[in-house]
């Protein structure tokens, strides 16, 4: 499984305690959209999880949300530093951070 990370911020003491909370809690609930034709998801939040889950071997649960021309801030947990139709974050997604994952 792969999945693209399309939030632009990232902090290394962040996602440092987000490692110790998922080493009690277990593997991540992330929203986020299948785009087919990039053979992805694109999450929708989580981006210190989603790393988080890597380093622990760990792989993310995902909650799916449906492509389309709504906005991104109607999704529980979007974290994007601006709103954008989900499509538009999706189609531009190729060019986001990728992490995979086993399947």
């Amino acid at each position: 499984m792969r999945i693209a990370l399309v939030h632009s911020h990232f902090d290394n003491e962040k996602l440092q305690k987000v490692i110790g909370e998922m080493q009690t809690l277990g593997a991540p609930e992330i929203h986020a959209v299948w785009h087919p034709a990039y053979d992805h998801w694109v999450a929708l939040e989580g981006c210190h999880r989603i790393r988080a889950a890597k380093e622990l071997g760990l792989t993310p649960d995902i909650i799916e949300v449906e492509y389309g021309e709504e906005m991104a801030s109607t999704v529980t947990g979007y974290d994007g530093d601006e709103d954008y139709p989900i499509s538009e974050i999706c189609d531009d997604s190729h060019n986001a951070v990728i992490i995979e994952f086993e399947d």
